[in-house]
């Protein structure tokens, strides 16, 4: 297409205090310098950006706008009664509801599906976490659902530390350093964004959990300023926002027709990898497909040499890659992740101690009972009947 001769005025009003809003700025002035001519007027806060504001720039004859002010409400309903076209980034399209809007929208779904498999394929990991934006954005809530979801289909439950959590204050940092000191170890995170990732790792220092043998954590948006400068480094999730603001521009140019009244979604651009996460490795992937089909079937009475068949692999090898990635043998993963189940079927049931651990894979009731004693110091019967969470005789 050629290049145009008329000069468009343009608003442009977004929010510029993390990388993310910088970003859209530069790629919406990469689109101007191929040759597009635009006049901007550039607006950072709602401060600046008001009713009043639009029915200015309005009146000086703008012929559009980009807008990615959270808050804004108010000014963007002026937007729409203008009639003038306007594209909309992560902000809520709601009030251009009878404008002439698109609205480009990070893919939340592509960063919670990235961050899942790179760390699935580090292959280091017995568990895996997330922890969400404290004020429970939708971007927040997609991105954790995405995540979990991608590892659930891999056979890993996530443990999702969000807004849920926070029933009186969002700043308990109690009840965070709780959840991280519960997590299985090695546990690898996702949080929302680089912001609570660094908090994670802060709270990692705090309490003693050492990053990345421990826990592993990746955020998301690579802000410079907050992954380079934590110790260590922060590895992160980068969508790609200059291509945001790229495809705005192009979008207002051209005209919004086909996209009227639709959301564009822009996808991830890399995973930029730092010391807060392991190297990914091939034995790191391998133990990790052997951990997911050990979550599937633990409850089956699976051998070690079963696994490895399985995995098309020697039982010893398979050993050997457990014992320096996961310091612990598959038979120990094994009986970890049945303990784990039997216990949660203690709590959520009221089936016979003997029903449970013969579903849970053993064979032996007593064995099962003098190892459940062992490992947590408490019959199964004396830690059943001291949860505050046993089923009452009228549940089911």
């Amino acid at each position: 297409m050629g290049k145009r001769t008329d000069i468009k005025r343009v608003v442009v009003a977004l929010r510029m205090a993390g990388i993310a809003g910088q970003d859209k700025l530069n790629g919406i002035f990469q689109y101007l310098s191929e040759g597009h001519r635009w006049t901007l007027a550039i607006y950072r806060t709602l401060h600046e950006f008001t009713p009043a504001t639009v029915r200015d720039e309005v009146a000086r004859g703008m012929d559009g706008f980009i807008l990615g002010l959270p808050g804004a409400d108010e000014a963007m309903r002026a937007v729409a009664e203008s009639g003038l076209p306007a594209v909309a980034m992560n902000v809520d399209p709601a009030p251009l509801a009878h404008g002439d809007w698109t609205l480009v929208k990070s893919d939340a779904v592509a960063v919670g599906r990235t961050a899942a498999q790179t760390l699935l394929q580090q292959g280091v990991y017995k568990s895996y976490g997330f922890m969400g934006y404290r004020t429970d954005d939708d971007w927040s809530r997609e991105r954790g659902h995405a995540y979990r979801d991608t590892l659930a289909e891999a056979g890993f439950i996530t443990r999702m530390f969000d807004a849920a959590h926070y029933p009186n204050r969002m700043d308990d940092r109690a009840a965070l350093l709780a959840w991280l000191a519960a997590l299985p170890k090695p546990c690898g995170i996702l949080a929302a964004c680089d912001d609570a990732a660094f908090e994670i790792l802060e709270l990692c220092k705090e309490a003693g959990i050492s990053v990345p043998q421990e826990v592993g954590i990746l955020g998301v948006n690579n802000d410079p300023i907050l992954c380079e400068n934590a110790e260590p480094r922060l590895s992160s999730v980068q969508p790609d926002f200059t291509h945001e603001g790229y495809l705005a521009a192009q979008l207002l140019d051209h005209g919004l027709a086909k996209h009227r009244g639709k959301t564009v979604f822009v996808g991830v651009k890399q995973v930029v990898h730092r010391e807060s996460t392991y190297p990914q490795s091939n034995s790191g992937r391998l133990v990790q497909k052997a951990l997911a089909w050990i979550e599937r079937h633990a409850t089956s009475p699976i051998t070690t040499t079963e696994i490895a068949a399985h995995l098309h692999i020697s039982r010893s090898l398979l050993d050997l890659r457990f014992r320096e990635l996961q310091r612990e043998t598959v038979h120990d993963a094994v009986v970890r992740i049945r303990l784990a189940e039997l216990k949660r079927r203690l709590l959520a049931t009221r089936d016979t101690i003997e029903k449970i651990t013969a579903d849970c894979g053993w064979s032996n009731v007593n064995a099962a009972k003098n190892l459940f004693k062992r490992r947590f110091g408490v019959s199964m019967r004396e830690f059943r009947a001291a949860s505050d969470y046993s089923l009452s005789p009228h549940r089911q």
